[in-house]
């Protein structure tokens, strides 16, 4: 009887754990890694370390991809749903990967046999694959709550929103929030079945391996998984240390893995540049609260290197190895991830997710580094857009279907040859409807604008067409000029910018007669925006705020007669978001909301005035590329035929 449960123990074990190899056949190369995962990829020096040129395929549960290589010695390393590196568990041997992690390496002989290199690391041979340390400093913090539900509790009383990401949820950092209880204690509630898992909390961007976890394991990256067993015994779960886990004469302390700190540099260079042997990175983005740098070089981690302000750039620095790099930043915008290209990036290529990445070849001459641009792929061109389009139909009684007019189109092209420079054009059908030109430097900023407001203080109450100037006086100091358009006058506005803090006097160029208007902006530790404008002439005024954090974001303005206000945030994965406009002194208003999850989106309106009253119901779907939806409008409920219209819509982006 006790055999037969080491056996059944020992399978289930073995069940949980990743298996993978080398092997070759028939003149090609096969690796064969198992994981649950969306997508797996496999890079090594035989592809140029590409995350994701060779998509490996799942063949009975397990992921393969086959290579035609020559006789030689190669690294490699897989890459789970485009951005977990992951080194192969079962690789012939291994080598540092310069990054605190390992690469798996192997030689091809010329009969065809897979080796291990001279000099490597060979690969573990024992029973089980990894190789579990307990933690005998652990408190008891992790127990089966009578539901059934395995409880993971964690203190931190500074933590904002902690999550925990683990090989139970494909390590996504914030697919699994912690809940608060009380007093700086948090815990994750798990629904898992029997097995080994590993785990880290997420706290503030810092992947932290559990203190009080039963068990610990290399993380593949030099740093510390947490391992909790989940077992089924006399027919209830329990929870415990792996059974092949083993003490450790000296263990290895769970800290918080900390950012390395970002070496300051003299004066700000936009791009890419290198600075006493390291690659320096620089990249300007206004509204940005925070900045990170994703690459091939960190594993695309979107929280792996943060970037510092300095002089109103983002700015990082990195020991890199001559090769090729490809890169992106992730800037934090009203508490969301936008992942974008550099605008100065030597070159590109497409990311193959519709946009592109930054590519530079790092080379050393005479001793020292130097950036090289390298060939761009198709679609490196420093230009990015969007589509718009509108149908409209409507129900009818006898033809069920019809269009309500021609559709409307919209393309917007956006040129950003350098940091200098931004062309930014909007075409309605065959006209252009409205135009930007920016062009800038150290001190001096000149900007023409055609029907499209400049970023002035109650910017949308202003002229949208005529020239504004901009030129710093001193730190932190710049005067601003510009002039509007009308017929019969001269627009005026001038004003200074200060710090956060910008004010204007206006002629003409809000409204009628003489105005004032003011702005101020703050980027930490959180999100803030506040303008006003009045005007002298008929004292009509214009406020609005916004304030934003990486939970939740909110904007409202106010003209005197209409308010209008929207908020959003993100709980459990749900996006959530609402707006809402009331006239005053009328019974005018109407209320939207809508939720959206893994891509998909529905809402529901409702507006109210004197003349009507309407329903709406959205659907939609979109991801970094498109957002498609249908929106049904009804105005009358009791004539479902003919006071219904339907509109489709959309954006793709490129």
């Amino acid at each position: 009887m006790k055999k037969a449960l080491f056996v059944v123990t020992l399978i289930v074990l073995l069940s949980t754990l990743s298996f993978a190899g080398v092997t070759y056949k028939d003149g090609k190369v096969i690796f064969t890694f198992k994981a649950q995962a969306n997508v797996v990829y496999l890079a090594g020096t035989f592809n140029n370390w590409s995350p994701i040129a060779w998509a490996m395929k799942l063949v009975d549960g397990v992921w393969t991809y086959e290579a035609e290589l020559k006789p030689g010695t190669y690294q490699y390393k897989f890459v789970i749903d485009g951005k977990t590196w992951k080194e192969d568990p079962e690789a012939p041997a291994y080598v540092d990967d310069g990054f605190g992690g390992k690469n798996g390496i192997f030689t091809l002989t010329d009969d065809g046999k897979i080796v291990a290199p001279e000099g490597t690391t060979q690969a573990q041979t024992q029973q089980g694959g990894k190789k579990y340390i307990l933690n005998e400093k652990r408190e008891n913090t992790i127990f089966v709550d009578a539901d059934g539900y395995v409880i993971i509790r964690y203190y931190n009383k500074d933590a904002k929103q902690p999550y925990i990401a683990g090989s139970f949820n494909n390590w996504k950092a914030d697919d699994t929030p912690l809940y608060f209880i009380e007093d700086g204690w948090w815990e994750a509630v798990l629904e898992l079945q029997p097995g080994v898992y590993e785990y880290k909390f997420v706290v503030d961007g810092n992947w932290i391996p559990d203190p009080n976890a039963f068990a610990y394991t290399d993380d593949g990256f030099g740093g510390l998984n947490a391992v909790i067993e989940v077992a089924r015994e006399g027919g209830k779960l329990v929870v415990k240390a792996p059974a092949t886990a083993v003490k450790e004469g000296k263990q290895e302390e769970a800290k918080v893995e900390e950012k390395k700190p970002v070496a300051t540099v003299g004066k700000v260079t936009p791009g890419l540049s290198v600075v006493d042997g390291k690659v320096v990175f620089a990249v300007k983005k206004e509204n940005a609260q925070e900045a990170y740098l994703a690459g091939s070089f960190n594993g695309w981690n979107p929280r792996a290197q943060k970037m510092q302000l300095i002089d109103g750039y983002w700015v990082t620095t990195l020991a890199l190895q001559p090769g090729v790099h490809k890169y992106k930043f992730v800037f934090v915008i009203g508490g969301n991830d936008v992942w974008e290209e550099d605008p100065l990036a030597p070159a590109y290529e497409p990311d193959g997710f519709g946009g592109k990445n930054g590519v530079f070849k790092l080379v050393e001459k005479d001793g020292k580094l130097a950036i090289e641009g390298v060939e761009s792929q198709a679609g490196g061109l420093p230009v990015k857009g969007k589509y718009e389009f509108t149908y409209s139909f409507k129900l009818d009684a006898t033809k069920y279907l019809v269009f309500t007019g021609a559709p409307t189109t919209k393309l917007t092209l956006m040129f950003v040859p350098n940091s200098d420079i931004t062309v930014s054009l909007v075409y309605g059908g065959a006209t252009v409807d409205s135009a930007l030109f920016n062009l800038k430097n150290d001190k001096l900023n000149v900007g023409f604008h055609y029907k499209t407001p400049w970023n002035l203080p109650a910017g949308t109450k202003a002229k949208d067409t005529g020239l504004v100037f901009s030129y710093k006086v001193m730190e932190k100091v710049s005067v601003i000029f510009g002039l509007g358009y009308t017929s019969n006058k001269l627009p005026m506005v001038g004003g200074l910018e200060y710090n956060c803090l910008t004010l204007v006097a206006a002629s003409d160029y809000y409204a009628t007669g003489y105005s004032v208007a003011a702005r101020y902006d703050i980027e930490k530790p959180f999100g803030l925006s506040v303008e006003g404008l009045y005007n002298l002439a008929n004292s009509s005024y214009y406020v609005a705020m916004s304030f934003s954090t990486e939970q939740f974001a909110i904007y409202g303005n106010f003209d005197g007669s209409k308010l209008f206000t929207e908020a959003k945030t993100e709980i459990f994965g749900f996006g959530l978001y609402a707006n809402g406009t009331y006239t005053l002194g009328s019974t005018n208003y109407a209320v939207y909301g809508q939720i959206s999850v893994d891509k998909y989106k529905f809402g529901i309106g409702y507006e109210k005035s004197s003349t009507t009253n309407a329903v709406s119901v959205v659907l939609g779907r979109f991801d970094n590329v498109y957002d498609v939806k249908l929106t049904i409008k009804n105005t009358n409920l009791q004539n479902i035929m003919g006071a219904t219209t339907l509109t489709l819509s959309g954006v793709v982006s490129f």
